[in-house]
């Protein structure tokens, strides 16, 4: 009983010295300390214990500069947070009933701030919360049923919080928000376009009994977001680590949709399981399906040089942002859509040779009804390869399901497109190869009346050119006929005028459109394409062939309206 007095009297007097002495510090070293209930302990220096703080009373952090705590893991049971700087912690803390935020923020470091089953965290905005700069989390034990709202941020300049719900076995959450998105969730460098800045740690605290089950709610202002962002259509994406055929972020094009709030906004995803790194975005954080298409443009094939001219490239003709977004002939679906690349890549500056950037192309996935459901704009190499904008990379169809079979289609904005004859099975970490140009992909054939490719050379083959209209017919006479369009609707019917640019009426891409002359498009069209015989028509596939037959026709059999209406929606 004597010694309980006596360290009770210590205490008291050093009490009496942290209120009367400015910036003092609060040391508790062994005894107990006990705070009566309605009683604040005011902290105006730092704060250091090795014994839980006893009571239901609070500490109050009131200094004018930083305040480092450290309770060596130790409780708190009331901590107000009430310094116009901050406080950090120089060691691990836990809060036993409440987390007051009235100024300032918690600082964590490489230290843990757990937060008992039933404690609370009262009043934290974008000037007051927690922020997780390294490794230290905020946790909450024994997280069950009601939602929880972490309100973290990863520098005192970003708030980004998020609420959790869990519907599954009670457990221990911690969460830590990062600087970036990254390219390998936790690790890799930040992405610089088209997500939030920012992304969340979720993981299952020591203690914890699994079987959880969450509901993710995650909050970013406008300020967060990088160039691109859209957030009409984004979502929360998952990195999955494993299996290692999975491993990647996960999001699908069905699971994005429109934002909720109005600065600051959010999305939620439900069902979470398993943990990891969480981001919000839409094509880097989309679930990856990697192609390599191969396929040749008749229009700019040069057979003596066994590949395409880049002509639009050494004139500066290229455009840095994809061509197809607002033409009628062309609709984006899935991700695709303002794809961008830059002048080193596409431009008279960027590298020569076979990997040389000749075009932009349109391609597009289809399910296995032979129906669209992605399209992404891509760039074309003179060695006939399709890459993705970076220039090299194989060609991410993101957004849609690993191990499905899918049909994959290659367009152009002036010539005919080619689509695969028979399906393959895409995967996320592998890439799928579609080569057109050597024939050894077969290409389905969109009109029973031509050959679904040109042969450019022997067993070389290539995408019809001429489609000035993008119509998808190749023809020089007739009703929507190519050559009327060069003439008339281009040239305004003068066949000496020459036209400079990036036109789709420039018909073997060497930057001019004109109607007589060497290297003229009538010449073209109607020799090359057509064999000088006028009344050719050269038919492309279409998209609106349903069932695959090599006809688009309403009635009669094998129709596609009978296919659409019964076969596929019962």
């Amino acid at each position: 009983m004597l010694k309980r007095i006596c360290s009770t009297l210590i205490i008291a007097c050093f009490l009496l010295l942290v209120s009367t002495t400015g910036n003092a510090q609060l040391y508790i070293n062994g005894a107990q300390f006990f705070i009566e209930p309605g009683a604040t302990v005011t902290v105006q220096g730092d704060l250091t214990s090795n014994v839980d703080i006893l009571g239901t009373g609070k500490i109050l952090l009131k200094g004018s500069a930083n305040q480092n705590i450290n309770m060596n893991n130790f409780t708190i049971p009331n901590l107000e947070m009430d310094n116009v700087s901050n406080a950090t912690l120089t060691g691990s803390a836990k809060i036993g009933t409440d987390l007051l935020f009235t100024n300032g923020r918690i600082i964590l470091g490489a230290n843990d701030l757990t937060m008992a089953p039933t404690a609370t965290i009262t009043s934290p905005n974008n000037s007051r919360f927690v922020v997780t700069n390294s490794t230290g989390k905020l946790i909450k034990n024994s997280l069950n049923g009601s939602g929880f709202t972490y309100p973290v941020g990863n520098t005192a300049l970003t708030y980004n919080p998020v609420t959790i719900t869990n519907i599954g076995t009670s457990d221990n959450i911690a969460v830590r928000c990062l600087a970036n998105a990254n390219t390998a969730g936790l690790t890799g460098t930040g992405f610089t376009k088209e997500v939030v800045d920012a992304s969340w740690d979720l993981s299952e605290a020591a203690g914890g009994g699994g079987g959880s089950n969450l509901s993710l709610t995650a909050t970013w202002s406008g300020s967060d977001e990088l160039p691109g962002f859209n957030r009409n259509k984004a979502g929360i994406s998952y990195y999955m680590t494993t299996p290692a055929a999975s491993i990647g972020w996960d999001l699908l094009n069905t699971q994005t949709g429109a934002a909720s709030g109005a600065d600051p906004y959010t999305y939620s995803r439900a069902g979470i399981t398993t943990f990891g790194a969480f981001a919000i975005g839409t094509r880097p954080v989309l679930s990856p399906l990697l192609v390599s298409p191969t396929v040749f443009l008749q229009g700019n094939y040069s057979t003596g040089a066994g590949m395409m001219t880049d002509n639009l490239r050494t004139l500066d003709l290229i455009p840095t942002t994809e061509p197809y977004t607002g033409n009628a002939n062309f609709t984006h679906s899935g991700s695709g859509g303002g794809e961008t690349s830059n002048a080193s890549i596409v431009g008279s500056a960027a590298p020569a040779g076979n990997t040389a950037i000749v075009d932009w192309v349109f391609v597009q996935l289809h399910d296995g009804t032979g129906a669209v459901i992605s399209t992404r704009a891509a760039l074309l190499q003179r060695n006939g390869s399709v890459v993705d904008t970076d220039g090299s990379s194989p060609v991410n169809m993101a957004g849609n399901v690993a191990g499905n079979n899918y049909y994959i289609s290659i367009r152009h904005r002036n010539h005919l497109g080619v689509r695969s004859l028979n399906t393959k099975t895409l995967a996320k970490t592998a890439t799928t190869m579609f080569d057109f140009a050597d024939g050894s992909t077969a290409a389905f054939p969109g009109a029973v009346t031509n050959s679904p490719l040109a042969t450019l050379n022997t067993n070389i083959y290539g995408m019809w050119g001429g489609d000035a209209t993008g119509n998808k017919v190749t023809k020089y006479s007739g009703p929507g006929n190519d050559e009327n369009y060069l003439l008339n609707t281009v040239l305004g019917g003068n066949k000496g005028t020459t036209i400079n640019g990036y036109n789709n009426a420039d018909l073997n891409l060497n930057g001019q459109v004109k109607y007589s002359g060497p290297g003229n498009d009538e010449n073209y069209l109607l020799n090359t394409v057509l064999g000088g015989n006028k009344g050719t028509t050269i038919n492309g596939y279409n998209n609106a062939d349903l069932n695959l037959n090599g006809q688009v026709k309403y009635s009669g059999p094998g129709n596609d309206e009978n296919y659409l209406l019964n076969t596929v929606l019962g």
